[in-house]
């Protein structure tokens, strides 16, 4: 005479056969949660769909007056009134390419970083004289199916009044502030143009 629990194994019911296949399901499950955690963290980021490429900064030091900016790319150039007056340490700027897959446009309306007392959206441009001018912009469009390329000499992250010395190879974060994406934090490196 058999036993309840040889009958169970035998034919294949019971708590046995479940037992032997739960370990197969929870490897299964941790499987698939580390496929969705190594979905980030890359220089290339994603947040909301939006790709944001290679994200980085000139060199700037902290010393008031202090810039590697040059003269036509800083506000001392305008008449704009901006954040620059008042603060202390030099000027750098953020550069990335956020590209927008999606099927409706996105906008770059704010950011954040620890190293500068203000981050503006700044956009330079050029008047009928021929002088370049910048001034801060209430944010950049990102386009659906499309990109908006922040560079030298266009729209681009001010950094105003650094908090320490930018040098080249430094790396730091920073925070964007998108209308549909939400935040996205970024790694920056320092390098020269």
């Amino acid at each position: 005479m058999t036993t309840e629990k040889e009958w169970m194994v035998t034919h294949g019911k019971g708590w046995w056969p479940r037992a032997r296949r739960a370990p197969g399901l929870v490897l299964l499950i941790v499987l698939a949660l580390v496929a969705l955690t190594a979905c980030g963290g890359s220089e290339e980021a994603e947040a909301g769909g939006l790709r944001l490429d290679e994200p980085w900064a000139r060199p700037g030091l902290a010393s008031p007056g202090q810039s590697t900016m040059s003269h036509d790319e800083t506000d001392e150039a305008t008449d704009d009134n901006s954040a620059h007056g008042g603060h202390g340490g030099g000027t750098s700027a953020i550069f990335l390419t956020i590209s927008n897959p999606g099927n409706e446009d996105d906008r770059l309306v704010a950011a954040t970083t620890d190293v500068a007392e203000v981050v503006e959206i700044h956009r330079s441009t050029i008047d009928a004289s021929g002088v370049m001018r910048m001034g801060p912009i209430d944010g950049v469009t990102i386009p659906a199916g499309g990109k908006a390329e922040l560079k030298p000499g266009a729209e681009h992250i001010m950094l105003i009044g650094l908090t320490r010395d930018l040098e080249v190879g430094d790396r730091f974060s920073a925070t964007l502030q998108f209308e549909r994406a939400g935040e996205m934090t970024i790694e920056v490196e320092v390098r020269e143009p």
